[in-house]
């Protein structure tokens, strides 16, 4: 990496107080480093303190740096079984990555290795000309990917993990990963113990694996008895099946509904009684009559269908994993500049990662920039470009050269 990149990293670990690197219980936690230029990680490292630690990146400046979620009697120990695990955060990783997003096809491309094929956008699972797996990306970000990495943020905790699991705010921290996406750690003591199966429970419920709407209140009592369903007032999954099924037939048209339940003429119906049908959900019982001649399969098919928006797209794997190394708060990610930051629930919603997250504020740097999209830091935008050499904010020029597009000019 270049120079300058190492520099004002160093220069912004510099700044930065004790207070700033502060983390639970920071003695029990392994700590983890990826140093510019190296592929290896240095792991099993154990700091008393911030101080210590800050020190450390000052004078042994990192790309990336790590902590893990899990808590350990002798975190520096190199044997993952002689560390004495005594528990771990539930995190939750919520990443652009894992998300299509119409913006892909504007800033990421995919190449497949083996036949050289190459399109735009999310990447298919196998080349889509010689149907191999090899395939490299470029990636990038916009706002609109990362506006639909944090309200997938908002929706976990406020859907789920609020009402359903009593998680409290006061043990909640939400940090932006400085690059594509969000970190959610949740700290409750209680649930430091959680095993793997318990943590699975966890990721599949608030990703809907295994959810069978079925069994969440849609009956007909009798041949010619009434459809009853459950009410928009329920809690857990039956009160956000019938919410779902209400905006999805709210928004939706004769067309769309016709490609869910294959019938011409129950798409009709349900159009025609639209009206009738969102009264009787939102009545008190709720009265699901308006949709007894769609028939009960059908009715599942709409109701699997409205799910889709609320279901959680997080990576599993990290929430599954109790010994996770993870980003560490207020530390530069190597591939961006940008700051991992710490943003309370109340200053979500009006957080701009691009803006509030950069770490160089003043000066300019003169790059040669081979390829790149269009790319905001700040209040700064260029691009596209392609071979050029630009003057940018330092903060953008370090956002370039960190992602591999540019370099820096004398």
């Amino acid at each position: 990496m270049h120079s300058i990149v190492v520099d004002e990293f160093r220069n912004y670990y510099s700044q930065l107080g004790s207070k700033d690197l502060e983390v639970t219980d920071l003695a029990c936690r392994e700590l983890a480093f990826l140093q510019f230029g190296e592929q290896m990680m240095i792991r099993h490292t154990r700091f008393l303190d911030e101080v210590s630690l800050r020190d450390h990146l000052i004078h042994k400046t990192p790309a990336h740096l790590y902590y893990s979620s899990a808590y350990y009697k002798e975190p520096q120990a190199p044997d993952m079984n002689r560390k004495g695990w005594l528990g771990a955060d539930l995190v939750f990783d919520v990443d652009a990555d894992h998300i299509p997003t119409t913006c892909k096809a504007d800033h990421d491309r995919w190449r497949c290795l083996e036949c050289g094929s190459e399109g735009a956008g999310f990447p298919p699972e196998s080349c889509l000309s010689c149907g191999r797996k090899r395939i490299e990306t470029t990636t990038w970000v916009c706002e609109k990917c990362l506006d639909v990495t944090k309200n997938e943020v908002l929706k976990l905790l406020d859907e789920y993990l609020i009402p359903d699991f009593g998680i409290s705010l006061n043990d909640v921290e939400i940090c932006f990963s400085g690059h594509r996406g969000y970190h959610l750690h949740v700290l409750t003591e209680s649930l430091r113990g959680l095993a793997s199966d318990g943590r699975r429970e966890i990721a599949d419920y608030v990703r809907g694996i295994g959810l069978d709407q079925r069994l969440h209140g849609f009956m007909v009592l009798n041949r010619n008895g009434p459809l009853i369903g459950p009410d928009i007032r329920d809690g857990g999954w039956r009160g956000r099946i019938a919410r779902s099924i209400y905006a999805y037939i709210s928004r939706c048209n004769v067309e769309d509904l016709r490609a869910v339940v294959g019938s011409g003429s129950a798409a009709d119906t349900i159009c025609r009684n639209k009206d009738r049908i969102l009264g009787g959900i939102t009545k008190s019982p709720p009265s699901w009559v308006g949709l007894r001649g769609v028939g009960i399969e059908r009715l599942n098919r709409i109701a699997g269908a409205s799910i889709k928006d609320i279901l959680c797209n997080i990576d599993e794997r990290v929430t599954l994993d109790t010994k996770r190394l993870i980003r560490y708060p207020n530390s530069l990610h190597g591939k961006s500049g940008l700051k991992a930051s710490r943003i309370t629930y109340n200053d979500l919603e009006k957080f701009d990662p691009l803006r509030d997250a950069v770490a160089f504020k003043d000066g300019e740097i003169k790059v040669y920039v081979r390829e790149a999209p269009r790319v905001r830091i700040g209040n700064h935008e260029i691009g596209p470009l392609k071979n050029v050499e630009v003057v940018v904010p330092k903060a953008l020029g370090i956002y370039l050269i960190c992602k591999g597009a540019a370099e820096p000019r004398s």
